[in-house]
């Protein structure tokens, strides 16, 4: 067999496989949007789990940071009906809870931990991540922004 004809059997069989895998990454993106929401945090027994409650509805993004263009449209926002599971939440609670996922506790300690405390029990917060379309629902977490405590609106 010629150098050639080896050449052109591993073309046919590599590059269906490289397009095959193009698209498969392409529809994995294409169910996970970025989304930009409102809700009220809500812990769960889980540190490494939130729920957002009350969810508004959710819009899509091109950016993963809340800007503070973002910050005043979600402001505006009304909550909503809708629940959310929070994955990715280290970041964004209390150093102490941070500390508790995964094998963070074991590696840093209080002062050394990046977390920024926006997610908290209770409060208004707008929010951007991932959207999975899962059972339930998740958004996995790139920014979160406080937006005061989730009173009870009138007519809720």
């Amino acid at each position: 067999m010629s150098s050639w004809a080896v050449w052109f059997a591993i073309a046919t069989v590599v590059l269906p496989a490289t397009q095959a895998t193009e698209q498969s990454l392409s529809q994995r993106h294409a169910r996970a949007p970025l989304v930009m929401l409102v809700g009220c945090a809500a812990a769960t027994a889980q540190a490494h789990i939130w729920n957002l409650t009350r969810a508004g509805q959710r819009i899509e993004s091109s950016r993963a940071g809340i800007t503070t263009n973002d910050k005043s449209s979600l402001e505006q926002q009304p909550l909503g009906r809708d629940t959310y599971q929070l994955i990715g939440v280290a970041d964004f609670v209390d150093a102490e809870t941070s500390r508790t996922i995964g094998d963070r506790g074991r590696i840093l300690t209080s002062e050394r931990v990046n977390a920024t405390g926006t997610l908290a029990n209770g409060r208004k917060v707008g929010v951007k991540g991932l959207f999975i379309d899962a059972n339930p629902p998740r958004i996995n977490l790139t920014s979160v922004v406080d937006l005061g405590p989730c009173a009870v609106e009138a007519g809720r």
